[in-house]
């Protein structure tokens, strides 16, 4: 599946995706992506960093569910155990509805994921 092929599936979810992924590129040139029927996977080498989950039982119709390889857990009440994304190295995971949900926090818990790498 390519982009083109993912914006049309992605439908009304399309525009915070492309937000968070043009952002998660961002950070960092040497991180490769890898889009799934349901996920899209972040790497930088061979360590899984993001994993935005876009359809599947734990997806609402209006979110993306973002998970993290993160050293320890955020400080907003938001994040939540990633377990059942049976990733071993994504340990927290939030649920994004809107734009406006990439704020500078998460923004910061991201881009801490990465640099982090």
């Amino acid at each position: 599946m390519n982009i083109e092929e993912l914006k049309k599936k992605l439908s009304n979810k399309w525009p915070i995706f492309e937000k968070l992924h043009i952002f998660i590129l961002s950070i960092n040139p040497k991180i490769e992506y890898r889009i799934f029927p349901i996920y899209v996977r972040y790497c930088l080498g061979e360590k899984i960093i993001v994993l935005v989950y876009f359809q599947g039982k734990f997806v609402l119709n209006n979110q993306l569910d973002v998970g993290l390889s993160l050293k320890e857990k955020p400080r907003s009440s938001n994040f939540i155990s990633a377990k059942y994304m049976h990733y071993p190295e994504i340990n927290y995971s939030i649920k994004i509805t809107d734009r406006a949900e990439l704020t500078k926090n998460l923004s910061k818990v991201i881009k801490s994921t990465i640099s982090n790498q």
